[in-house]
Parts: C-alpha cells; structure tokens; sequence
C-alpha cells in the first residue's frame, strides 16, 4: 500500500545551500517545523505504524525557479521523514526500517511545499 503525505503550509523546502547561510537557531527553528508539519500531517492522513518502508520525495514549486538539483531539499525531506517516526509511522529511519530514499525532479505547480510517498514493504522472509 501506499500513503501521500504533502504540505504546503510551511512553503518551498529548505535547501542544502539554504542551510549553509542559516545560522543554527534559525536552523533548527526550521527542522522544528517541518518535523512537527509531517507528524501532524501523517496523523491526519492515517498512516498506520508500518515495519518498512521506502520513501519517494517531490518538492512542489509554483515557479522554474531554482534550485534545479534534484536532491537540494534533501533536509527538508530528512525533516519530514523524521515527522513520520515522531508520529509512529516507522519505529526509527534507520536501515532495518527505511529501506530507500528516491528524490523526483520538482513539480511545478500551483503552490510551494513537499509531497512524500511512504510505500509499505513487505516483511522479509
């Protein structure tokens, strides 16, 4: 089965280079949000507590602006997945329980966010 889990409330995903010019308050103060956004956000959706998972990760952009790199937003989708342990979904994002991390090129789009895709998989034998 699969679960989409997408948020634009918090606007375009922070960035590798973002993070680079942040200074860690403010850091962190982002982390925080996008943590807290994918808990609440996989709560609602219903995601259930699953053994393991892969995750694909679009960021959603309303314009062609950059950053063109396909993993760029690779801390906000750290963030976010960190969200879906806080809210049970996985027990930990270590290896025995996130299997694979795929990044898509931008959508373009009407609104700014990031759209994970948990796909459960199935229990090894």
């Amino acid at each position: 089965m699969t679960w989409t889990v997408t948020c634009t409330e918090l606007g375009r995903p922070f960035t590798i280079n973002a993070t680079r010019n942040m200074h860690p308050q403010q850091l962190a103060k982002t982390v925080r949000a996008w943590r807290q956004g994918f808990a609440l956000l996989a709560l609602e959706a219903k995601v259930p507590h699953l053994g393991r998972i892969t995750i694909g990760v679009t960021p959603l952009h309303k314009d062609r602006r950059s950053p063109q790199d396909v993993a760029a937003c690779a801390p906000a989708a750290k963030a976010a997945i960190d969200g879906l342990v806080d809210a049970g979904v996985i027990d930990d994002d270590d290896p025995s329980h996130l299997l694979s991390i795929t990044f898509s090129q931008r959508e373009v789009c009407s609104m700014d966010g990031l759209r994970l895709v948990v796909y459960e998989v199935g229990a090894s034998t």
